[in-house]
């Protein structure tokens, strides 16, 4: 009986510290995860690029997982957060649809990769390369969508 009891507070125990492990996220980190973005502006080198007709969302997992549309093309990757806004966007693949805005999806997936620093700011996520010579600004996804990333893993 005193095993019993024993190997239940053990149980209990390891239960307790692997939760608190997983435990409190950054608040920014739950705001990420919790909304699918879509892209506003995209601008490199001081230059706002033009957006293509279908824009582009990211759709951050709970876990490390990322997953989006550049426009046209799906992809999956990656990501990590630090304390301080700190990020790493590590793509991972795509479709290789031939879509009317290759350009623009060719650039804005590497834009991607070169992530550095996440700030959300009320509806807006804005995602840079540390020195400002990059800047990705989202606006949260309306629920009532359709054809979204969100709806795809469903």
């Amino acid at each position: 009986m005193m095993k019993k009891v024993q190997w239940m507070i053990f149980v209990l125990l390891l239960a307790a510290v692997v939760g608190c492990k997983n435990a409190p996220k950054e608040q920014n980190q739950v705001a990420l995860t919790g909304h699918e973005w879509e892209l506003k502006t995209m601008t490199k080198a001081d230059s706002v690029v033009k957006n293509p007709e279908q824009l582009p969302t990211l759709l951050f997992s709970d876990s490390t997982a990322v997953y989006g549309s550049a426009g046209c093309n799906r992809f999956f990757g990656t990501y990590s957060v630090e304390k301080g806004g700190k990020m790493t966007l590590k793509p991972g693949g795509s479709t290789m649809m031939y879509c009317p805005d290759m350009a623009f999806e060719d650039a804005y997936l590497k834009a991607l990769a070169e992530v550095k620093e996440y700030a959300i700011q009320g509806k807006e996520l804005k995602l840079t390369d540390g020195n400002g010579k990059l800047v990705l600004l989202y606006g949260v996804v309306d629920a009532a969508s359709k054809g979204s990333v969100r709806d795809t893993l469903k």
